[in-house]
């Protein structure tokens, strides 16, 4: 039987709010709000648990879905952009080709580059 880390189930029930709502704009102090604690002390306590900062987490995510919608749908790079909650299709792309090395277009016409998706954390 595995040993459960003390704050375990805080960070469970914090990512497993942020997968149900990757879709929106989610603000950390909504986040810290639904914790119960400090911006500073939640985001500590999923650094801690996760090894992976919540901001950090939630755009990887983002990213990683869009990918997904890119590959598997024939919407709008905008429309994908908007439906995760960036602000416009520059900051989309900027982000998008930071974090994978390709526009979002590149991928589109590519299915076939391996991207480096970050999967939801599990517990």
């Amino acid at each position: 039987m595995r040993e459960i880390k003390p704050n375990e189930p805080l960070a469970a029930a914090l990512a497993g709010w942020i997968e149900d709502h990757l879709d929106r704009d989610i603000a950390l102090p909504e986040l810290a709000a639904r914790s119960g604690y400090s911006v500073w002390h939640m985001q500590s306590v999923f650094r801690a648990t996760t090894g992976i900062a919540v901001g950090r987490y939630i755009r990887e995510r983002k990213l990683t879905e869009a990918v997904q919608r890119l590959r598997n749908t024939d919407h709008r790079i905008i429309d994908i952009a908007l439906d995760y909650g960036f602000n416009s299709q520059s900051q989309f792309t900027t982000l998008f080709k930071k974090y994978f090395g390709v526009t979002p277009q590149m991928c589109r016409n590519d299915p076939s580059l391996t991207l480096r998706l970050t999967q939801p954390l599990r517990f």
